[in-house]
């Protein structure tokens, strides 16, 4: 039997204000989470270094203070692959968000545009 396979390109959307996440039905991100990723975005396409990373993480919460648990679990939800890669390994450096890899919508932008 031949298989094929289909390779949807999903789009994904965050809500940068509530850490929503669409097309993962589901899926919230945690506040370092959303903290790590607003960090990404405002320096999408430039390096972000681990300790800055580590600055966005909350230093009371001791379930996991370590920014690469974060970085991990971010790329889960974001649908990271290696097709389709989202935060990129920069070695010895830290880590990029990828230019375009997401689509964000800031609702208070949209309640300032319904409003005016």
């Amino acid at each position: 039997m031949n298989r094929m396979k289909w390779n949807i390109e999903k789009e994904i959307m965050v809500d940068m204000e509530r850490g929503d996440i669409w097309v993962k039905s589901g899926e919230k991100l945690t506040g370092a989470e959303l903290r790590i990723l607003i960090l990404l975005r405002r320096r999408e396409g430039k390096p972000v270094t681990a300790d800055m990373l580590a600055d966005q993480v909350d230093p009371l919460d001791f379930s996991c203070s370590n920014p690469r648990f974060h970085i991990f679990n971010l790329r889960r939800k974001l649908g990271h692959c290696q097709e389709r890669q989202v935060i990129e390994t920069l070695k010895g450096i830290g880590y990029c968000l990828v230019p375009g890899s997401l689509q964000f919508t800031d609702t208070r932008a949209k309640h300032k545009d319904s409003s005016g």
